[in-house]
């Protein structure tokens, strides 16, 4: 057996653990879409090396308990049933899911970049109905606006799911990410 290291973001390191042919990385992989709000953000996502989801205007979630957090998509946005419970699943990832260090998918058409996950951010300046982008994550990507068909078909199932935000099932080693 042998065990590797990489640094994540902020020297946060993960470790990868190869026996034999296997694999099994620590880093989970993550998909995200790009229009939080509604608004399509995918060049400010590679430019500002950031990824992000909407639903403004339920304050910072760093440390809040899902109740917490079902209930403030209650009162601002009036979700119940499947509709309260996809925000809330997307919302959880995003902010207590996801780990620094994890790997996040981004596909724009027939581009995809890649790249390692940073801290949640809150950006209070954003927390607004019109720009509807204050729950964020840095990212260090790694690969930018690469072609799509390069990658193997567990990629396209990962990057097809109609989530907001989903953890793939995959590992890194079976998306063969190149990274």
């Amino acid at each position: 057996m042998c065990v590797s290291f990489f640094d994540g973001w902020d020297g946060v390191a993960k470790a990868e653990v190869e026996e034999g042919n296997g694999g099994l990385g620590m880093a989970h992989v993550f998909q995200i879409k790009t229009k939080p709000h509604g608004f399509q953000r995918y060049d400010e996502f590679i430019r500002d090396q950031v990824i992000g989801i909407g639903w403004p205007l339920i304050g910072n979630l760093d440390g809040i308990s899902k109740d917490e957090l079902r209930e403030r998509l209650r009162n601002v946005y009036h979700y119940s049933g499947a509709k309260l419970g996809n925000a809330l699943g997307a919302i959880w990832a995003f902010v207590n899911t996801m780990e620094q260090g994890d790997i996040v998918l981004v596909r724009n058409g027939a581009w995809l970049s890649i790249g390692i996950i940073g801290p949640y951010r809150y950006v209070k300046h954003l927390d607004n109905d019109l720009d509807g982008f204050c729950h964020q994550r840095s990212v260090e990507w790694k690969v930018m606006n690469e072609n799509v068909r390069l990658y193997n078909e567990k990629v396209h199932e990962t990057l097809r799911h109609p989530g907001v935000v989903t953890k793939s099932k995959y590992t890194v080693r079976e998306l063969q990410l190149g990274i």
